[in-house]
């Protein structure tokens, strides 16, 4: 019997699943897997996530194929694994289960984990890689930028005005954007590892820096909340409370941030200060993407996002690459735009 197997359909839809983990899985990537009959019938799916901790992409959806999976297709954003951690080597179920053809994305960078695809093919399976691969990579920039550079990936957020302006000349800012954008911003919070903020901020905004109860997974998800500067925090601070983890760097120093980020192994952490860190990440080029949320309102004044880059001329600017523009709202939009880092 022929097989019927769209492969791009079908890793689209694990790569679909795998970012459903975005902010659930460090220190480990997010992985899609999806099982396929001969027919082309989906019969398993799964997706790597902390709240299902130990059981990775592949074996949920393998778990969920049941004896369907002898002689089935695997589609899976990443090769397979082929070592022991907190579970047993991914390849063993594949070649346990019967599987008789892996079709993965990208290869595994992390030396510890490759080979897996190897083993497969020595086991008879056969393999397919590559499908895909520029899409897949992309979404699992953060997890790669931390094998890569031994650092997790780096996301500014901004929200300021037309005129970039992130409150009145009177230092009044709720709200410069609108609603809409404020609960996708909640939603980038809740796809990171943590949300970085300066005592400064703390101080003149009383943030609460929140994922505003988006449901990831089944479960609450709250991102451990970091505030960094030597400035005590207000007693009574919105950042004190239980609804999430917060740690006080007492530092000015955004290398002590990496050293932490690097300790609790996360993979992506988000940036919402005022003008002082966000033009200390700039001006060191310490980030890797840029959101930048505007709304069509102008308000003067000098409270620009970022403070003095030490640029002084043309030829010194900082160029970012536009990655994806989108409106939100309805009657009163807001732009928000994706860049990238040249060199991320």
């Amino acid at each position: 019997m022929a097989i019927l197997i769209n492969e791009s359909k079908a890793m689209q839809r694990a790569l679909e699943l795998s970012e459903l983990g975005l902010g659930l899985t460090a220190p480990n990537p997010i992985v899609g897997a999806v099982i396929v009959d001969d027919s082309g019938e989906t019969i398993g799916e799964g997706f790597h996530q902390r709240v299902n901790i130990g059981a990775h992409a592949e074996v949920i959806a393998l778990n969920a194929a049941g004896k369907k999976a002898e002689g089935a297709t695997l589609v899976l954003t990443l090769e397979p694994c082929n070592h022991t951690g907190k579970t047993p080597p991914c390849v063993d179920a594949i070649i346990a289960a019967g599987i008789k053809r892996v079709i993965f994305s990208m290869k595994d960078p992390n030396p510890i984990a490759q080979g897996g695809a190897e083993r497969l093919r020595v086991k008879g399976v056969e393999v397919v890689e590559g499908v895909l691969k520029e899409k897949v990579s992309f979404s699992n920039r953060a997890w790669l930028k931390k094998i890569d550079e031994k650092r997790p990936y780096i996301t500014l957020k901004v929200a300021s005005s037309l005129d970039g302006k992130i409150s009145a000349a009177d230092g009044s800012s709720k709200w410069i954007t609108n609603e809409v954008s404020r609960s996708n911003v909640a939603r980038l919070r809740s796809e990171c590892d943590a949300i970085v903020t300066g005592t400064g901020t703390v101080i003149a905004d009383d943030p609460s820096l929140t994922v505003r109860g988006i449901v990831r997974a089944g479960a609450k998800f709250a991102p451990t909340r970091v505030v960094l500067g030597k400035r005590g925090i207000p007693s009574g601070a919105k950042l004190l409370d239980d609804s999430a983890p917060t740690i006080h760097l007492q530092t000015n120093e955004i290398s002590q941030l990496i050293e932490l980020a690097n300790s609790k192994g996360w993979n992506r952490i988000l940036i919402e200060a005022g003008p002082t860190l966000t033009g200390a990440l700039l001006k060191e080029g310490l980030f890797d993407e840029l959101f930048l949320y505007q709304a069509p309102t102008l308000l003067g004044g000098n409270f620009d996002f970022t403070r003095d880059l030490g640029l002084r001329s043309i030829s010194e600017r900082l160029d970012l690459q536009l990655h994806g523009v989108e409106t939100l709202g309805d009657a009163q939009k807001d732009l928000r735009l994706h860049l990238l880092a040249v060199n991320s």
